[in-house]
């Protein structure tokens, strides 16, 4: 249709100049960075915290629930947080990462804004039965499609509006709201479901219209501070509104009590009184009125931005990239998960789930159970072996700020002896990588990855050289980026150091790890792994030494991988015809660029000591004079 020819016009050009390796070119508006760092703060404010028995639960089966998902090779969980009878019975994160950081949110973000337009119409700012085109009659597209004139808040929050302008558009266009609203429908509104990112987007931008301040601070003293949830960031577009599809940052025990809230229908103890937080009616109809759709072979339903759970009365607040808070009413109990799962919108650990205290599974005691130290001992050293990095450490290094224990905070007396001391070393292997620095082949290659440089639109200099220095147990890798230098302590052959770089001009948390080996031709190899903290993604690189070490071969990769990655991304462009994604194949092919797309997915690079270059330089000079 005409209104979506100059879009996907725009969405062919996004992928053809990301695959000739020009990002500045791809999006008409700047990265603006955050301002602010995002700190740790482990303060749960004013959440109870029991031992499991205390609410009927074995520890024996918290701890085979972690050593489950720990270890499922599928997902890569960063923090989990359990309640049961309104207290906090385990909250933990697994190494490095800290459950006290806010962590990026995907799509679990449009349960926030869910609860944010039952706030509104409480409010009488407008009601689900608005249509779109009344609250927004300052846009006048020269088409408009009658279809598009049925549109209402109702279709909007159960994604049935059918609207073509989705998430990719969101990259090519400034004014998104007025793509949104130019576009036009798959289908008649109302009778099919057809997720899209944008039709959360349109219900932020509504609420800032109509209240006439951002969303988070109309969530302020309406739904987070009530709740002890602390001001998080909220990305926003480019014309300043929340994304509100995604870009929310929470941390695991913010997202359990969003999900115990609902839990209790809204309410809310506060002190010695309860309050109505959200109106019970809109917590039932959010959580009812299922909208059936087709997930891969499983078939499941959409509320108000919220999803089904397949176990009684149950549903979950679900981000790509394995964000979850999974209410389960018949156990009176929520379970908030982060990830960096490649699983994308159901992953295992919904499997697990499911396995330990879902329907089928062995009852909970409603009563206290006997206090069971041995078993509280058990799932205490469960926790404190937790590793979310591809290379699991042997042991346990010195850090400024030590990993989250959970309810090792609680019950350290419990703890066995300590593990006999950890004398720091050098590996002899740090011999045989030369001082000075590597000079790096200009590739489309970044210290981020690249999942999260398309999703933030921050796309820094690629590294230009890089250098190794050697100290016990620690491995400081020096990288030029533009005119910037970045130093990265990472843990040498033990667990990851927590540090903060700055990328494109923003500060981000990490947690670096080293590892030494040597390969098949026992040429020295240094693998280090960037974890992003705050986000689902990590930087895989692998340093190949040859030639004496007077040469290296660097090899990168991500996690989630960018394959994943690249398969929702076609999912979004295909816009429910599949048109989209055959042209902008075909202008792949026709542009030699498959090739292309291997490079820039899994970057390879190669880097020669300078110190060489400038010998040779020398001598060539001495003999030409």
């Amino acid at each position: 249709m005409i209104p979506d020819l100059m879009p996907q016009v725009k969405t062919a050009n996004l992928l053809i100049h990301f695959l000739q390796g020009t990002p500045e070119q791809i999006s008409p508006y700047p990265f603006v960075p955050y301002p602010n760092r995002q700190n740790p703060d482990a303060e749960i404010y004013g959440m109870e915290r029991e031992v499991p028995e205390a609410q009927g639960v074995p520890s024996r089966t918290i701890a085979d629930f972690y050593k489950a998902l720990r270890d499922c090779p599928d997902i890569r969980v960063h923090s989990v947080a359990i309640m049961r009878h309104g207290k906090m019975i385990t909250e933990s994160s697994f190494q490095p990462y800290s459950s006290g950081c806010p962590h990026m949110m995907f799509s679990l973000s449009k349960s926030v804004v869910g609860m944010a337009v039952g706030l509104a119409i409480k409010e009488n700012l407008f009601s689900v039965d608005d249509k779109l085109v009344d609250l927004f009659p300052e846009i006048r597209p020269p088409f408009r499609s009658a279809r598009f004139n049925n549109i209402t808040v109702r279709h909007l929050l159960t994604m049935t509006s059918g609207v073509k302008y989705n998430e990719v558009f969101s990259i090519t266009d400034k004014d998104w709201v007025k793509g949104f609203l130019s576009s036009d429908c798959l289908f008649e509104p109302g009778t099919a479901f057809y997720y899209n990112s944008m039709n959360s987007y349109i219900l932020s931008a509504l609420i800032c219209k109509k209240s006439g301040m951002s969303l988070v601070d109309f969530l302020m003293p309406r739904l987070f501070s009530p709740l002890g949830i602390p001001k998080p960031r909220w990305e926003t577009c480019p014309m300043g509104i929340e994304k509100g599809g995604w870009g929310l940052y929470l941390r695991s025990v913010d997202m359990l009590k969003l999900g115990q809230l609902y839990l209790q229908h809204g309410a809310w103890k506060k002190g010695n009184k309860k309050i109505q937080v959200i109106p019970e009616q809109w917590v039932i109809d959010s959580t009812s009125n299922w909208i059936p759709f087709q997930e891969g072979n499983r078939s499941t339903g959409y509320g108000y931005q919220i999803r089904r759970f397949p176990a009684k009365d149950a549903y979950q607040f679900n981000g790509v990239f394995g964000q979850y808070v999974v209410v389960l009413p018949a156990r009176d109990m929520v379970i908030a998960i982060t990830s960096g799962s490649g699983q994308l919108f159901h992953d295992s650990s919904l499997e697990i789930i499911e396995k330990f205290f879902g329907d089928q599974a062995e009852p909970l005691a409603e009563m206290p159970l006997p206090n069971d130290v041995m078993a509280v001992k058990k799932l205490l050293d469960v926790i404190d072996h937790l590793y979310a990095e591809p290379n699991h450490p042997k042991q346990a290094s010195s850090q400024e700020e030590p990993p989250q224990k959970g309810l090792s905070r609680l019950f350290h007396a419990l703890k066995s002896s300590p593990e006999p001391k950890h004398v720091p070393s050098i590996p002899p292997l740090a011999k045989t990588i030369p001082e000075g620095d590597f000079l790096l082949e200009d590739r489309f290659a970044s210290l981020m990855p690249l999942i999260l440089r398309s999703v933030t639109n921050n796309f820094p200099s690629s590294p230009k050289a890089v250098r190794f220095a050697f100290e016990p147990d620690l491995c400081r890798c020096t990288f030029l980026c533009g005119e910037s230098e970045i130093t990265i302590d990472a843990g040498l052959q033990t667990s990851a150091i927590r540090s903060w770089i700055q990328l494109g001009g923003e500060d981000y948390f990490i947690g670096s790890s080293a590892e030494l080996t040597t390969d098949e031709e026992d040429r020295t190899v240094l693998k280090l792994y960037i974890h992003f903290l705050q986000t689902p993604c990590t930087r895989l690189m692998k340093f190949i030494f040859y030639k004496g070490g007077h040469k290296v071969f660097l090899r990168m990769d991500e996690l989630p991988s960018v394959k994943t990655a690249t398969e929702m991304l076609f999912g979004l462009v295909d816009s429910g015809s599949g048109s989209l994604k055959e042209i902008t194949m075909e202008a792949i092919s026709k542009n030699r660029l498959r090739q292309r797309a291997k490079e820039i997915m899994r970057p390879r690079v190669k880097g020669t000591l300078i110190s060489d270059e400038l010998k040779k330089s020398s001598k060539k000079n001495e003999v030409e004079g």
